[in-house]
């Protein structure tokens, strides 16, 4: 059995000593001067998760206020509708209430 140490190094577990270590493709491509170590990736992850949430908050801000905005247009137009309706209403009654005096009247006037 091989030990730990030399498992930490990188020595295959199977024993296959042809097989080479492989490094990472995408960072050994890179050139040096572009390579950032991983505190500095780390670093950067967490500033773009943070820009991430704060730009999502200002989404559901927006989504939030144009909703807001919808629902009091919405309330605004049924209270219009619903005004007109009772200024409808409200003639058509006042009409058949004036129908109803003016034959009231002519009943009076036959008498």
């Amino acid at each position: 059995m091989k030990s730990n140490a030399e498992q930490a190094i990188g020595r295959r577990v199977s024993g296959k000593p042809w097989k080479y270590q492989k490094t990472a493709t995408r960072r050994s491509q890179l050139q040096p001067s572009l390579r950032k170590g991983w505190d500095e990736r780390l670093a950067e992850r967490k500033e773009k998760e943070i820009t991430k949430l704060l730009e999502q908050e200002l989404k559901n801000e927006v989504t939030l206020e144009k909703e807001r905005k919808r629902e009091a247009a919405l309330k605004r137009k049924q209270a219009l509708e619903e005004k007109e309706k009772q200024e409808k209403l409200a003639a058509i009654y006042s009409a058949k209430k004036l129908k109803r005096l003016q034959s009231r009247k002519r009943k009076a006037a036959k008498k």
